[in-house]
């Protein structure tokens, strides 16, 4: 019986067995019309990829230092710049939407944050 354990994480076969969360936020005023910011998680399935030298390279030019690849499906993200994976929140310095329906996302921990 053939192994499915060599396409799991391969970015030409994409398996969603993996869960992260996507961070957005909302702004309202309370009753002294002081902004109060409210998070929103959005629970996504998503596949840890490797990043390229190039990626790295190309990024680390820009000031970005990427730690992070998740590929998720492009109809559950909508420009989220914050995403919760295993219990530590990066940042989405850049999206990449594949033709193949899912959309690559490059993250980095921000210092202090």
């Amino acid at each position: 019986m053939p192994s499915l354990k060599s396409s799991i994480g391969n970015s030409q076969h994409i398996s969603l067995d993996d869960v992260c969360f996507l961070i957005s936020s909302i702004s309202t005023e309370d009753d002294l019309g002081q902004s109060i910011e409210t998070e929103i998680l959005s629970l996504s399935y998503c596949s840890k990829l490797n990043i390229s030298r190039a990626e790295f390279s190309t990024a680390g030019q820009l000031g970005h230092k990427p730690q992070l690849l998740l590929v998720v499906d492009s109809d559950e993200y909508d420009e989220e710049k914050r995403v919760e994976y295993e219990r530590t929140t990066y940042y989405v310095y850049k999206s990449f939407i594949r033709p193949d329906g899912y959309t690559e996302l490059y993250c980095e921990v921000k210092a202090g944050g």
